[in-house]
């Protein structure tokens, strides 16, 4: 392989905060190599020295002294070395994978791949065409997203519920059945293809898309499988933006807003029988273009009257709660600490919980004091959850 490689120390402070490795032509998703509409000839790239010391630096990062990563990392340049010429010949072939069980808090069953050589291709990948993918998908969807997630999600519906009262007077919530079971491979497979010409990198697609030796599925430990999931679902989100609301408004002559956190859908609008067609239409289009379905478990509702359980958080037009399976896991990780520390202001809870802290000051101002007040005052009680709008 031609070039110097860094070593893992040396890498680290010099990918840290680095993005991309600078294949795109400013915002615009297109790549300096490849300008069309059509990705072509970027395949060299997912190989280039500057993209594998950049893959194997974010694959292990965070992960801690783990056997698998300590003897990569003895013989890293070596390792490095035939990893170019897997990629560069086209042998690299998936390897097995290992299956663990978590609870989260539901529990979900994750396919994890080999550190070396499987995680860090699958990062060779997303380092390359991560930004590309990402600009095609539409505002209003959020998840795996950089500079978006769950709270982007959360402050987004409340920004509609606030300034829209009217034409968010109702709510329809929907998910998929199973969706990263049941994501097809050959559809997947279509969809890549609209985007991307170049038969090297499709080839390598094709096969971490087949690689868990079905016809359908995404592993949901892969990261690949984030972004593909996505790309899965990018198509029909410009269908629902762009084609499905014209077709409202001239049928029931109004608009409605759609979010979507991967699977997960809310749709807010003033008409509920407009919102029973967008049912209709967007469960014709998931079965005839995707192979999946809707879960029989959908709501439409009034928005008021229930609220909406979305992403983590319970808001309607006049309050944002914390969802009380989350509060509760938090009241019991707060009870543990309380008997090593003394919790008496809001900076302690701050500084011993920063994400829960994170999720509480996103909720109503007189939802997060009570929280708190729960948390300063009544550390040794039972805590209850209390609806505040």
């Amino acid at each position: 392989m031609s070039g110097k490689y860094c070593t893992y120390q040396d890498i680290t402070g010099i990918y840290s905060d680095y993005d991309d490795c600078g294949y795109y032509i400013g915002d615009t998703g297109k790549f300096y190599d490849s300008p069309g509409k059509k990705v072509k000839n970027i395949y060299h790239l997912l190989y280039s020295n500057e993209n594998l010391c950049k893959a194997q630096y974010n694959a292990q990062k965070g992960k801690g002294d783990r056997t698998e990563i300590r003897k990569f990392n003895e013989n890293l340049l070596e390792n490095l070395d035939d990893l170019y010429w897997m990629l560069r010949n086209e042998t690299y072939t998936p390897g097995e994978y290992r299956v663990k069980v978590i609870k989260d808090p539901k529990e979900r069953v994750i396919i994890i791949a080999p550190f070396y050589p499987d995680r860090i291709v699958h990062h060779c990948i997303i380092n390359v065409m991560g930004r590309y993918w990402t600009n095609l998908f539409i505002g209003n969807t959020y998840a795996c997203i950089k500079g978006r997630g769950i709270h982007k999600c959360m402050e987004d519906v409340h920004t509609a519920l606030i300034t829209d009262r009217k034409g968010t007077r109702y709510c329809l919530k929907i998910d998929i059945r199973k969706f990263y079971d049941n994501v097809d491979h050959s559809a997947l497979k279509k969809i890549i293809r609209y985007g991307i010409a170049d038969e090297q990198l499709l080839r390598l697609l094709d096969k971490i898309i087949d690689s868990n030796g079905k016809e359908k599925g995404l592993p949901i430990g892969n990261f690949t499988s984030q972004y593909l999931a996505n790309l899965y679902l990018a198509y029909f989100d410009h269908w629902v933006k762009e084609e499905l609301s014209k077709i409202v408004m001239a049928k029931y002559g109004v608009k409605f807003y759609y979010f979507r956190y991967m699977d997960d859908m809310v749709m807010l609008c003033e008409s509920k029988e407009a919102l029973h067609f967008i049912l209709d239409m967007m469960g014709l289009y998931l079965a005839a273009e995707l192979k999946v379905e809707i879960k029989p478990n959908w709501q439409i509702f009034p928005v008021d009257a229930r609220s909406i359980d979305y992403v983590g958080f319970v808001q309607n037009h006049y309050g944002i709660l914390l969802r009380k399976g989350i509060l509760k896991r938090f009241y019991i990780k707060l009870k543990k600490v309380q008997k090593q520390y003394e919790i008496n202001d809001e900076t302690a809870i701050k500084h011993l919980f920063p994400s829960e802290y994170g999720w509480i000051i996103r909720c109503s101002e007189e939802h997060s004091k009570f929280i708190f007040n729960n948390c300063i005052n009544n550390g040794k009680k039972c805590f209850d959850y209390r609806a505040v709008g």
